[in-house]
C-alpha cells in the first residue's frame, strides 16, 4: 500500500482545485464578493452577508501560514458546539457541509475563491486547523474561527 498515505490528501486536493477553478471563472451577474482577512489567530469576517452566489476570498495578514476552511453548519449546529466537538478531538468538518479551503502564506492572498450559494438563515463557519508546530494546538483552539448567519 505505498499510496495509502496519499489517499487522505484527496479531499483536500479536490477542495483546493475547486477553489482554483472558481478563481478562474467570471463571477455571475448579481453575485457578490466577500473578503475574509486572517491574522494570528483570528478571522475578520462579514457579520451577515446577503444570500446568493458569493465568491469568498482570503487574505492572510498574519506572520504564519493560515487556511480558511469554510462550511455551512448542519441544521441545529452552533459555532459553540463545533468548538466543543473539536476540543473533544473530533473533526469539526463532521458538523458541516464543507464549501472548500483556501490557503495563504503570511502577507499573501489565496489563489482563487470559494464560490458558494449562501442560503438565507443558515450559519456558516470558517476555521483554521493549521499548527505552528506538532507540539502546539491548532489555530482553531487559539481562537481562529468565525461564523456568520446569512441575511
Amino acid at each position: 500500500m505505498p499510496n495509502a498515505p496519499f489517499a487522505a490528501l484527496a479531499p483536500c486536493t479536490a477542495a483546493l482545485l475547486a477553489g482554483l477553478v472558481a478563481g478562474c471563472q467570471t463571477a455571475p451577474a448579481g453575485s457578490q464578493e466577500v473578503l475574509v482577512g486572517g491574522t494570528d489567530y483570528a478571522f475578520d469576517a462579514p457579520k451577515a452577508p446577503a444570500a446568493g452566489v458569493t465568491d469568498v476570498r482570503f487574505v492572510n495578514r498574519g506572520r504564519v501560514p493560515h487556511e480558511m476552511a469554510l462550511g455551512q453548519l448542519h441544521a441545529g449546529v452552533t459555532a459553540d458546539s463545533v468548538m466543543a466537538y473539536a476540543a473533544a478531538g473530533h473533526d469539526p468538518g463532521d458538523l458541516a457541509d464543507v464549501v472548500g479551503i483556501l490557503i495563504a502564506n503570511p502577507g499573501d492572498t489565496a489563489v482563487g475563491a470559494l464560490r458558494a450559494n449562501l442560503l438565507p438563515g443558515r450559519t456558516y463557519m470558517m476555521i483554521c486547523s493549521f499548527r505552528d508546530a506538532d507540539s502546539l494546538p491548532p489555530h482553531l483552539a487559539m481562537g481562529m474561527q468565525a461564523s456568520f448567519v446569512v441575511k
